[in-house]
């Protein structure tokens, strides 16, 4: 069966405001390289996925900057509405679906994997299992007690990284830190990477069983009209894939891989991935007396006498802020807009 690139971009990237900002989201920055992280998602899949079958999702807002960022090359699937992860994933499916089916790959744009062989392998793992009629997702074998990210339970039988197939026996929330530990010792919690790979047919099915109501404001649509699929996502709530589907599906398995993946879901996860000097500190900066910090400007920044703070430029503002704060950005960001 043929594969298929679904590659969501929908996301407003707030918690690394300044950096990254409603209007021009991290998906589409070049945090890591010459390319956006957008177009190295794209990049990475190529030689298993041409672009000819990669389909950008996407909001209104968004659309013209894939376009600028990819031209012609893909396909753009505009969103008329953001109602999370679960309709969208739908729209893709029927549309793959009335093209005869197919397997598809659902990637976030905007996460890093310095590992792309070792990703394609795991990629094409899961592509044999999901001809069989699984539904798959990547668990990332944990490097830390993380309480950053939700955890997928598997079996405790041995496995080998990118190639085994494991039962899922529950999803879990973001945990506390003395429940992340307790995970991490276990050894048979994975981190969620939110990241899938199944066959049209099969999801479709699924929504029908456990997300009715999403299914029925799709099911007689015509995919490829965007007048239809604008009432469809104007009458459907917003909901994610995890809590729609794999929450309740007995077709749900779990690859345990490792392919230096990160979600740069916050500054502390671009410090991880930046060099650094001797004291720790990343970024264009002089530091002096200074310790683990994180700077990105425009212009070299010097720091002196302090530790573990972020130094960030953006279009409309500079963030100086303690590490510890960092998961309040995104609503600091909402005060910064609100007091102009």
């Amino acid at each position: 069966m043929l594969l298929y690139g679904i590659i969501l971009a929908g996301g407003s990237g707030t918690r690394l405001w300044p950096l990254s900002t409603a209007e021009a989201p991290k998906q589409f920055l070049k945090l890591f390289s010459e390319y956006s992280m957008i177009v190295e998602t794209s990049n990475r899949i190529a030689h298993q996925i041409p672009r000819e079958r990669q389909y950008i999702l996407t909001g209104e807002m968004y659309s013209e900057i894939v376009r600028e960022q990819f031209g012609d090359a893909v396909h753009v699937l505009v969103e008329p509405e953001a109602r999370n992860t679960a309709p969208c994933i739908l729209w893709a499916a029927l549309k793959i679906q009335k093209m005869g089916g197919g397997i598809m790959a659902v990637l976030p744009s905007d996460h890093l994997i310095k590992e792309a062989a070792q990703f394609g392998e795991a990629l094409n793992t899961a592509k044999e299992a999901a001809e069989e009629g699984k539904i798959v997702t990547f668990g990332i074998f944990p490097e830390r007690a993380e309480t950053g990210y939700g955890y997928i339970e598997i079996s405790r039988e041995p496995y080998e990284l990118n190639r085994s197939v494991k039962n899922i026996l529950a999803f879990q929330e973001k945990p506390d830190h003395t429940t992340a530990e307790k995970y991490l010792e276990a050894g048979n919690f994975l981190w969620n990477s939110g990241m899938f790979v199944f066959r049209s047919d099969v999801m479709i099915e699924e929504f029908r069983k456990y997300c009715p109501d999403i299914f029925e404001c799709f099911q007689d649509i015509d995919a490829d009209c965007q007048n239809d699929v604008k009432k469809a996502f104007e009458q459907c709530r917003s909901v994610s894939i995890d809590y729609a589907v794999m929450e309740k599906t007995q077709r749900g398995y779990c690859i345990p891989a490792s392919f230096g993946w990160n979600d740069v879901g916050s500054y502390y996860s671009l410090y991880q991935e930046s060099q650094k000097d001797d004291d720790g500190n990343a970024g264009n900066a002089l530091a002096i007396n200074a310790r683990n910090c994180y700077v990105n400007t425009r212009k070299k920044a010097v720091i002196v006498g302090v530790e573990d703070i972020i130094v960030a430029e953006g279009e409309d503002a500079i963030l100086v802020a303690d590490f510890k704060k960092s998961p309040e950005i995104g609503c600091i960001s909402k005060k910064f807009y609100e007091n102009q």
